[in-house]
């Protein structure tokens, strides 16, 4: 279990959200230094997918689970922990590569950027995957109109694509994209 205390004199129902957040929490965290510390060619893909690691998967079917019973509060703390991790708690984020291949600023400078733009991008995957996973249970629980838009918000945006953007994360910036459009397909069979 994570090292984040909850109470345990919550109601057994919240216990258990907070417990499987906790821990999805320092998991995502775990598998967002992974990647950081993986070559930038590698796709994310590759260290991220469904299947590459059991334990992740379980946690992702579980809170499908738990979203039956919460989804609209499980949906809210998910966009609160997206938020707190991209460093975006205004709501006014719009999806911008960081590095620049226009300007010839210092090599190790652009190569930081595109380590951090790196992160912001497993951030997103790992956003996709619950996403995708949650947004199944509408149909079981009904969400309000304006998170419905905010995921619809957050998606869109990330389909920019930015001109004479190339570089090192190029690919990765693409299966995101892929990714956003998997959450929208979940969410127009229901919606």
């Amino acid at each position: 279990m994570s090292s984040i205390t909850i109470d345990p004199e919550l109601k057994p129902g919240e216990f258990v959200i907070k417990s499987l957040f906790a821990e999805f929490a320092v998991l995502a965290e775990k598998k967002i230094e992974m990647v950081m510390a993986e070559p930038l060619e590698k796709p994310l893909s590759r260290s991220l997918q469904r299947g590459e690691d059991a334990q992740f998967d379980q946690l992702i079917s579980s809170m499908s689970s738990i979203a039956e019973h919460c989804l609209p509060s499980l949906l809210r703390t998910l966009f609160d922990w997206y938020r707190r991790q991209s460093g975006t708690e205004d709501e006014s984020y719009e999806y911008r590569p960081r590095a620049s291949t226009k300007s010839k600023g210092d090599e190790q400078h652009r190569d930081k950027d595109y380590l951090l733009e790196r992160r912001d991008l497993a951030i997103d995957f790992i956003f996709c995957l619950v996403s995708v996973e949650v947004l199944k249970q509408i149909p079981l629980h009904p969400v309000p109109d304006g998170l419905v838009h905010e995921v619809l918000n957050l998606a869109f945006k990330h389909f920019k694509h930015k001109e004479g953007y190339c570089g090192p994360n190029t690919g990765n910036v693409h299966i995101i994209a892929d990714l956003y459009a998997e959450v929208i397909g979940v969410l127009t069979q229901s919606k």
